[in-house]
């Protein structure tokens, strides 16, 4: 059996590292002035999560951590990578498709004395093309609550494979749709950003919608000129629920020019920005995430997680026993379980 405590010395020293820093005293967004501070403040609980995650990464390899490279994909403030390069990975590749992240991040990894070899920017196309044009070959691709926000998951997988490599990837979501209390959760999510929108924290991107989101397509529709009435476009936005900007105008055009609409949501509650596609917490089918890769050549596997422990005794308890039947149900226990880490092998 592999012994990993390598990766609790990583946490350790990053844990020193963080905890000497002033957050606010760091020249970055107040989104990611956010973050870092959740980060700081419930470090033990995010760790015990990445520390999965790692081990299940590190589980592919056959040669020393040294020896291979580490991509933090949508890395965000930049967690990941800090703790990928603390545990001794030989290059460690960050990327976000939010540009003021890259440069955040870049920052919080200067601040903290952890160099990251290379900051991405871009979308899955944008960061395949950077990473062929500079011949980089990565061995992991690792991401923490990515996956339920990327707008078109297929073509994200079919982008993403065209990476001169083979290498593994590993998904962790929290947006579990097994577990019918996460699913139940993020569908009250789904409906606030829905139909009510929701208030501008230090959480919030300026690229971020904080209206509702139907009412944002429905002047959307209303703006592509067409002489709709006031039923149709109500119509119109409530069937397109799910698809960014450009897609709603050529789903309206269709049903102007044939009288149908040939979109349909795939889900009951699902919706996202409808100008950048970020999904609310997107609950995919889980079956029919694995059929696709199946379809496209690749190996995969849909595994689980346990629950990180907190402040709050009572919730630990219960976190205990359902951690308990996970260990019981072993890989068919994602009922139980937090999130669930979607692992591809690309060979």
């Amino acid at each position: 059996m592999t012994d990993f405590t390598f990766i609790d010395d990583a946490i350790e020293r990053l844990f020193i590292k963080l905890k000497k820093i002033d957050v606010e005293a760091i020249d970055i967004s107040a989104y990611n002035k956010h973050y870092l501070l959740r980060y700081k403040n419930n470090f033990i609980f995010y760790m015990a999560l990445y520390k999965q995650l790692m081990i299940k990464a590190i589980n592919k390899l056959s040669r020393p951590v040294s020896e291979y490279v580490f991509v933090d994909y949508g890395g965000g403030c930049g967690m990941l990578s800090f703790l990928a390069k603390e545990t001794g990975f030989k290059m460690v590749i960050y990327n976000d498709v939010y540009e003021v992240s890259v440069i955040d991040a870049f920052k919080i990894a200067s601040t903290i004395n952890i160099p990251i070899n290379y900051f991405i920017s871009g979308d899955a196309k944008a960061f395949v093309m950077e990473m062929n044009i500079k011949n980089l070959k990565p061995d992991l691709i690792c991401s923490f609550d990515v996956l339920e926000h990327i707008y078109d998951w297929k073509l994200w997988i079919k982008n993403i494979i065209t990476i001169n490599n083979s290498f593994s990837l590993l998904f962790m979501t929290s947006a579990n749709t097994a577990n019918p209390v996460i699913r139940r959760r993020l569908k009250k999510i789904h409906y606030q950003t829905e139909y009510i929108g929701f208030k501008e924290d230090e959480g919030w991107k300026e690229s971020d919608v904080s209206v509702s989101f139907i009412n944002e397509r429905k002047k959307i529709i209303n703006a592509t000129g067409f002489n709709l009435s006031y039923d149709e476009i109500n119509m119109l936005a409530k069937q397109t629920r799910g698809l960014m900007k450009i897609d709603i105008e050529k789903a309206v055009t269709d049903y102007v020019q044939t009288g149908k609409l040939n979109y349909q949501p795939d889900n009951t509650t699902n919706t996202c920005d409808p100008y950048t596609g970020s999904w609310s917490e997107n609950l995919i089918n889980i079956n029919e995430l694995k059929t696709f890769t199946l379809d496209n050549y690749l190996d995969v596997t849909i595994t689980n997680a346990y629950y990180s422990y907190s402040e709050n005794k009572l919730m630990n308890i219960l976190k205990y026993f359902l951690n308990g039947l996970i260990t019981i149900f072993g890989r068919n226990s994602l009922f139980f379980s937090p999130v669930y880490v979607l692992e591809i092998d690309k060979k």
